[in-house]
């Protein structure tokens, strides 16, 4: 009943109800001031639009951050200015259980059917919108390999066909004529392809031309007792593994990546690379990990899984194995439920890549667990705007919240004293003042900002910011206050104060103070959106906030591109709807409190 006659009343302040009429008079002697503000405060529909627009944005900034926690380290370049979609991984109803070959790339995943056809399904950025039209060859296929911005597929006969990006920098897809025919395996990497020929040479083709001539460096890969029969690739290099057991790092790259374990070379059947470290199935069906050791969980490889490994593949952060048993595992670093395997024993095959797993059946069915895509897309480092823009509505409201309690703070006491206390005291501070607001404020906060936000690191700059909006603009409400007070500082309570030894501070604070508060809350209600706009505007220009710690004023910075504005919408309307929603909330709120308290505004 509590519920149903709450809801009734929202949908009434909403919407209206009927209501008995009663005289400005009869209403006044039957409740106190205080009730009727509050009843005048919420008879108007606009402020209670304005209540729930700002609760709703400020319990969604406060609430998601800890479902969705902010990592201002994380970027992914495989998921740059992602569009909005939760289709990453939906493999389209009409080739459902017709797929025999499966690879992952970054947003998207490729498919070989029993027709031989390519299909693609995913989402993918506007530069790698090629990648969506593959291109069909006509002929069995061998194997498919995918990257961030374009995919290969190797046919029976050596046959190498490469489509995606067109960037004609990189050249992804000039294949060397030359190796046509001869393909024995291939992978696409980070914008670049390499080939291994039947003759065992190493061929790249794509990325920049110093790699390449590395990779050219290398050359021959196989002799009498090593032929490559595999090729992986993460970020920044390559590897192979031959016949007889070894793995090669063939760009040799900082870090511990390119120092395959001594004790594991001769004994390895597969490999894979995350972006930092490799795993490598033994001939025993156990897992070695090297690499980066600051990645820790990569290193814990389950035991129950270690002797049963039958494959493996590599994502961005983790590790997923099939196992003789027809199950598959993952470990390594939770994001995006990546490590979220499901429970299967009939699987014959996986695909890993990024933070998205596929595992093929033996009834041609295949499941998927990890990343299924960004609801508000990514911005231009790959980083999801939806986590961005609430840990990001959480540091602009609560910048805007404290600059507001450093205006009121300032401007309260201010105004009580030279309201109060007047000549030499009230000269001195209505002169200060009109010094203040005679230096233009924003030049001034940009000034302030480029000087000292560097000196006290993210966080102080941050502290710095909300101090400085608090103190820039605490004037005007000296001067409301100021007036209230010198109108009511004769009032007869004032006046019994006095007689009664009170202290002049607490006749100002305790019994002034309380009096002509409506004015001033009203005041600061308004000034907080001010702040939030202000604080956007400054980070907008680059004076405000700094990367990487979001809010909707630096996440708004992408829009002074044409770009940006015409091609990866998403990355700059979210934080603008819930600023202009939340600024306009304010406002509404604000407007209220002001006709709530003024009796003229109901002509009483």
């Amino acid at each position: 009943m509590f519920i149903k006659s709450w809801f009734g009343s929202l949908l009434g302040m909403l919407f209206g109800e009927r209501v008995s009429k009663v005289s400005i008079m009869e209403e006044e002697q039957v409740q106190s001031p205080m009730k009727t503000i509050i009843k005048e405060f919420f008879r108007r529909k606009l402020t209670i639009i304005g209540l729930i627009g700002f609760f709703t944005l400020f319990l969604a900034s406060t609430i998601i951050p800890f479902f969705f926690p902010i990592d201002l380290r994380e970027t992914d370049s495989g998921q740059v200015n992602q569009p909005p979609s939760l289709n990453m991984m939906r493999i389209p109803r009409s080739i459902r259980g017709s797929i025999y070959q499966l690879a992952s790339g970054t947003g998207y995943g490729v498919g070989v059917a029993s027709n031989d056809e390519i299909h693609v399904w995913g989402t993918v950025s506007i530069i790698a919108e090629p990648i969506l039209n593959p291109p069909q060859p006509g002929r069995p296929i061998r194997e498919i390999s995918a990257a961030s911005y374009h995919a290969i597929a190797v046919t029976e006969d050596g046959h190498i066909y490469s489509w995606g990006n067109e960037n004609p920098t990189f050249a992804i897809h000039d294949v060397p004529p030359a190796i046509q025919g001869n393909v024995r395996t291939a992978v696409a990497g980070m914008r670049m392809t390499v080939a291994i020929t039947d003759d065992g040479r190493a061929h790249a083709w794509g990325g920049v031309e110093a790699n390449r001539r590395q990779l050219a460096a290398v050359g021959r890969v196989n002799n009498s007792d090593r032929t490559p029969i595999q090729v992986e690739s993460n970020e920044r290099t390559f590897g192979v593994l031959t016949d007889c057991g070894h793995v090669y790092i063939l760009l040799q790259i900082e870090g511990d990546l390119s120092h395959v374990p001594e004790a594991a070379q001769g004994n390895i059947r597969d490999f894979a690379m995350s972006d930092s470290n490799a795993a490598a199935v033994l001939n025993d069906g156990t897992i070695v990990v090297w690499g980066s050791p600051i990645n820790e969980a990569l290193f814990v490889v389950p035991d129950a899984i270690q002797g049963n490994v039958a494959s493996i593949g590599a994502g961005r952060g983790h590790f997923t194995v099939l196992l003789n048993d027809g199950s598959v595992a993952s470990w390594g670093y939770e994001s995006n439920g990546r490590l979220n395997a499901p429970t299967v024993n009939n699987a014959v095959a996986i695909a890993v890549n990024g933070d998205h797993n596929y595992v093929m059946l033996a009834d041609g069915t295949i499941q998927t667990w990890g990343l299924r895509g960004f609801p508000f897309g990514t911005d231009h480092w790959g980083r999801c705007v939806f986590t961005r823009l609430w840990n990001g509505g959480r540091y602009s409201l609560l910048i805007g919240m404290v600059a507001v309690f450093v205006q009121g703070a300032i401007g309260l006491t201010a105004g009580g004293l030279a309201g109060y206390f007047g000549g030499k005291i009230d000269t001195l501070i209505m002169r200060f003042a009109e010094a203040m607001g005679s230096i233009p404020f924003l030049p001034l906060a940009v000034i302030l900002q480029f000087r000292f936000r560097h000196v006290f690191g993210p966080v102080g700059g941050m502290v710095f910011l909300m101090f400085v909006l608090g103190a820039l603009t605490w004037p005007g409400l000296m001067r409301l206050v100021r007036a209230q007070i010198m109108q009511v500082k004769e009032a007869e309570y004032v006046l019994a104060a006095r007689a009664l030894g009170v202290g002049q501070l607490k006749i100002i604070f305790r019994h002034i103070m309380p009096n002509v508060a409506s004015a001033a809350i009203v005041l600061l209600t308004l000034a907080l959106a001010s702040s939030m706009l202000t604080e956007s505007m400054l980070s907008f220009i680059g004076f405000g906030v700094s990367e990487p710690t979001p809010t909707w004023g630096n996440m708004l910075t992408g829009a002074n591109s044409s770009t940006v504005l015409r091609d990866q919408w998403w990355r700059w309307i979210f934080p603008a709807i819930a600023l202009v929603v939340t600024a306009t909330s304010i406002n509404l709120i604000g407007d209220g409190l002001r006709e709530a308290t003024d009796p003229k505004a109901q002509g009483r």
